[in-house]
């Protein structure tokens, strides 16, 4: 606690800095209002001043001084016990105000109780603060609960940060974007689930959804939904993305390259393999949230998002599938097949197809 005594005469600095030293305190002496005025921004918490001084800053101009640049408490000492100057002391802020002359007990006393309601006062303050932050971590809780609602638990904290960052975009009913849709489908999963306890059928998908999760989550996207043993993923939506299709094509490669990995241990386990099939398309789609007030999720809607799916259908095991769109914005830098034009289930025209095969490797 700093303590600046403040009095023209020497004795009683001496005195009361001699006291409040062996008592404890950090003080420091002036001999003027004016010399005091010179360090009061060393962050004092009390200042002890005679009312009474010579020369332009008396107490009463140093405690207004004294209010304007922080806030430390200010005792008043005066040899004056008229009524009327007690009053205009307390009334001027002054927290309270002693007697000239005063016994050291009478000086401790006073200087204690002062320094008491200072430290509570930071304490309230601190509780204060802290009851603040925690109603910001419920209330972002509060939120971040709203999000996974409408995105489901499979959230990453980077697209939860942008959600709640951008509220406004979030809560659109539907909002015309480019993105890249990635549908993928287990391959051989009838025939795996019939020959083997329901448990460890269980457990072959978490782990090849996991595999497929992880490998959308590295590259930006998020997954949409559960479609039976399959799932939908989004890029580009609804966090801001101008290379989704090339993100996609990205999380496609090393999910099908994670689940081929665990496919072929599992084969020398004697294990029925359990693969993938992907398909991809980039397109423009309606996003938002679809649903009511009480349940709602952000989904995508188009021709964009049905053509994906019928491509993930028309994938064999192991293989990733193009729409014309996400083709044209991969050339360069994948390596691709050459272009066949298959009619799709439920698309009215026939589709221009690539394979992709792999990451272009520099030559």
């Amino acid at each position: 606690m700093k303590i600046l005594v403040v009095d023209d005469e020497a004795p009683i600095r001496d005195i009361c800095n001699q006291a409040l030293g062996l008592a404890g305190y950090e003080v420091a002496t002036a001999a003027s209002g004016e010399d005091a005025v010179r360090i009061l921004d060393r962050g004092w918490d009390i200042v002890l001043t005679d009312f009474a001084m010579p020369g332009k800053v008396d107490g009463g101009e140093l405690m207004w001084r004294v209010k304007s640049v922080g806030d430390a408490d200010v005792i008043i000492m005066t040899a004056y016990p008229a009524f009327e100057t007690a009053m205009q002391a307390i009334k001027s802020g002054a927290f309270d105000y002693l007697i000239k002359p005063f016994t050291l007990e009478t000086l401790l006393m006073a200087v204690k109780r002062c320094a008491d309601k200072r430290e509570l006062s930071q304490e309230l303050a601190r509780e204060k603060i802290l009851r603040e932050e925690l109603d910001q971590a419920y209330t972002k809780l509060e939120r971040m609960e709203e999000v996974r609602e409408a995105f489901g638990q499979f959230v990453t904290p980077e697209v939860a940060e942008y959600v709640l960052a951008h509220p406004q975009d979030f809560l659109k009913r539907g909002e015309r974007k480019e993105v890249t849709v990635l549908f993928a489908d287990v391959r051989g999963f009838t025939p795996f689930s019939a020959g083997v306890p329901p448990e460890e059928v269980v457990s072959a998908l978490n782990d090849i959804s996991a595999l497929v999760i992880d490998a959308i989550q590295r590259e930006g996207g998020i997954l949409n939904k559960f479609i039976g043993d399959g799932l939908m993923a989004l890029f580009g939506a609804p966090v801001p993305n101008k290379d989704h299709a090339v993100a996609a094509a990205r999380a496609a490669l090393l999910a099908r390259d994670a689940v081929e990995a665990r496919s072929e241990a599992g084969r020398k386990l004697g294990q029925v393999p359990l693969r993938i099939g992907i398909g991809l398309n980039t397109g423009e789609v309606v996003a938002g949230c679809v649903g009511t007030k009480e349940r709602a999720e952000y989904s995508v809607i188009g021709h964009a998002v049905n053509l994906a799916a019928r491509l993930e259908k028309t994938a064999a095991p192991g293989q990733i599938l193009l729409g014309p769109e996400t083709s044209k914005l991969l050339q360069g830098s994948f390596e691709m097949s050459g272009t066949i034009t298959l009619k799709l289930s439920g698309v009215p025209e026939p589709v221009p197809v690539t394979e992709l095969i792999d990451l272009k490797r520099p030559d």
